[in-house]
C-alpha cells in the first residue's frame, strides 16, 4: 500500500508540474530528466515501474495538450470540453493503473476512476450537443 500511495503522490507531482511544462513548451519539457533523484521515486525500481512511469507522463501530456487547446464559443462550452479532456485523462491514467499496478484497493480505486469519469464525460458530451456545441 505504501508504493502506491507514493506512486500516487509521485502521479499528483508530475500532474501539477506536467502543466506547468506544458504551458512553457509541449516539446521534451521532461526529456533527459533524471527522476531517481526525485525523493519520491525512490521505491520506483525495475523497468516495469518506469513503463507505468512514462505511460502516466504521456497520457497526463496528452491530456494537458488537450485541455490546452480546447475552445468554446461561450464560456460554458469551453468548460465543457476543458472537462471532457480532464475526465479523459483521469479515465487514461485509471486504466494505466489497472495494467501496472498491483494493489487491489488500488485497482478498485482505478476502477471507481473509470466508471465515474466515463459517466461524467458523456454528461457534457450530451450537454454540449443538446446546446450545439
Amino acid at each position: 500500500m505504501q508504493k502506491t500511495t507514493v506512486a500516487l503522490a509521485v502521479i499528483a507531482a508530475f500532474s501539477v508540474g506536467a502543466a506547468t511544462a506544458s504551458a512553457q513548451s509541449t516539446q521534451g519539457a521532461m526529456k533527459g530528466m533524471d527522476h531517481s533523484a526525485m525523493p519520491a521515486m525512490k521505491g520506483m525500481k525495475g523497468d516495469h515501474n518506469m513503463m507505468a512511469m512514462n505511460d502516466y507522463m504521456a497520457a497526463m501530456k496528452k491530456m494537458d495538450q488537450a485541455m490546452m487547446s480546447a475552445k468554446g464559443a461561450t464560456p460554458d462550452a469551453m468548460f465543457a470540453r476543458k472537462m471532457i479532456a480532464h475526465h479523459q485523462g483521469a479515465i487514461d491514467m485509471a486504466q494505466i493503473q489497472l495494467r501496472h499496478g498491483a494493489d487491489a484497493d488500488a485497482k478498485k480505486i482505478a476502477q471507481k476512476t473509470i466508471d465515474e469519469n466515463t459517466k461524467g464525460k458523456a454528461e457534457l458530451e450530451a450537454w454540449l450537443k443538446s446546446h450545439g456545441g
